[in-house]
């Protein structure tokens, strides 16, 4: 068994939400012409760590803490779960044809070491992966991922995934998997059982021989094939087989995942650009060192902000352990707040040790026309005194293209 190391946990949950405001004709930049239509403006949005945090319900300036919504698990497993020691077994797959699908590509017939073989439990294509990994929920498709089939009433679908065309995102949370020597011979067993009973002969055999022909290639180089090997995809899905693991055997060697050293540091990115019916920040903050909380402010005019009415506050918040970090996105006279709080600093060290980065935040706010005038005197406040706090606000609306201010940083707090 290949041995890989055991990452942090980051356990989070998905907040549902509820949207209040109607959409508006913005022609020509005006917002003061309704909308016939029961459409909702753009609402706000956050993200940590890639994954959308949702909120429920009216937030009021107190803050009250959000509802957690935590998402059902998948069915039934064939082995036995250990997730108390923070792994759970996985099946691994190769690839045969040489190529990386696209992630919704959902045909096994190009795999080996397939979940339709043998059981869990006999098979040698059994490994770990790390069951407390914040997987990435990759959410164009909504809530797609979370099904539940209505005529039995059980879970179908995707849960959690990592899927990297590079293979080095995917490699800390494997935590141990069979060589792919292994996996091809619970293959070679089930291609044999199949051909000398009759089914798929023509078939069976060609991939017989391509088995044996990797297989000549380890013998000629032992260890060339889990070298080769990319793992693109870590998948937990509700199957009787939960977890699973995509491979594909490559002519080059995969990349190893290798964390460098990561500066100390604030990094903030303020940034306009252009929708069809809108206009669109994204304000990205990075943090990679102890600082307790950052707060960005974007000085705009509030009949200027979309989604304003009745917005006091709203409360994004992130549970990793026994932490909650807070997102509390204000909306008044004073502009577009932004404030994290409550950022633990070993959490923020653990991050950087394993993921060669700290934390980071993503707030998609929305107006009603080009604030750029307003926007290039933005600023940033930080919670404690720290060594370096870098920042930029750029827009790419025709006329500002190449427009660049360097964010102004007020005292710390």
């Amino acid at each position: 068994m290949r041995n890989s190391f055991i990452l942090l946990s980051v356990l989070s949950v998905t907040i549902a939400f509820v949207g209040c405001n109607k959409a508006e004709d913005f022609e020509n930049g005006n917002n003061n012409q309704e909308n016939e239509g029961n459409e909702f403006l753009p609402q706000t949005e956050v993200y940590f760590q890639n994954q959308k945090l949702f909120y429920e319900g009216e937030m009021t300036p107190s803050g009250e803490r959000s509802k957690i919504k935590i998402m059902e698990t998948a069915g039934g497993l064939a082995w036995p779960k250990h997730t108390d020691e923070g792994w759970e077994s996985a099946r691994f797959s190769i690839r045969a044809d040489g190529t990386i699908p696209d992630f919704y590509d959902k045909s096994s017939a190009y795999y080996y070491g397939r979940p339709a073989g043998k059981s869990g439990v006999d098979s040698r294509n059994i490994g770990k992966v790390s069951n407390l990994y914040k997987y990435s929920h990759y959410d164009d498709r909504g809530f797609d991922y979370y099904k539940v089939d209505k005529a039995t009433g059980q879970n179908i679908g995707l849960f959690r995934y990592m899927y990297d065309v590079e293979g080095k995102k995917t490699q800390p949370i494997i935590l141990e998997a069979p060589s792919v020597s292994d996996i091809l011979a619970d293959e070679i067993d089930d291609l044999n059982a199949e051909i000398n009973a009759g089914k798929n002969v023509a078939k069976n055999t060609a991939s017989l021989n391509q088995i044996n022909e990797w297989l000549e290639q380890e013998n000629a180089e032992p260890g060339y094939l889990d070298s080769h090997v990319l793992w693109y995809v870590v998948k937990e899905v509700a199957s009787q087989y939960r977890w699973h693991v995509n491979g594909v055997i490559r002519n080059e060697v995969t990349p190893e995942y290798v964390v460098g050293s990561v500066a100390d540091n604030v990094e903030i990115d303020v940034h306009q650009q252009d929708h069809k019916d809108w206009y669109e920040i994204k304000t990205s903050i990075h943090v990679r060192t102890d600082v307790g909380s950052v707060k960005v402010i974007l000085p705009l005019k509030e009949e200027d902000i979309l989604e304003q009415d009745d917005f006091a506050i709203r409360v994004f918040n992130f549970y990793y352990q026994d932490y909650v970090i807070k997102h509390n996105i204000k909306h008044d006279a004073n502009g577009i707040t932004i404030e994290i709080t409550d950022i633990p600093a070993d959490m923020i060290e653990q991050m950087k040790s394993d993921f060669g980065d700290g934390i980071t935040i993503e707030v998609h706010s929305y107006c009603t026309k080009d604030v750029w005038d307003d926007l290039k005197r933005s600023r940033i406040q930080t919670g404690k005194p720290i060594g370096e706090i870098t920042g930029q606000i750029t827009s790419a609306l025709e006329g500002h293209e190449g427009d660049k201010e360097i964010i102004y940083v007020e005292n710390s707090k």
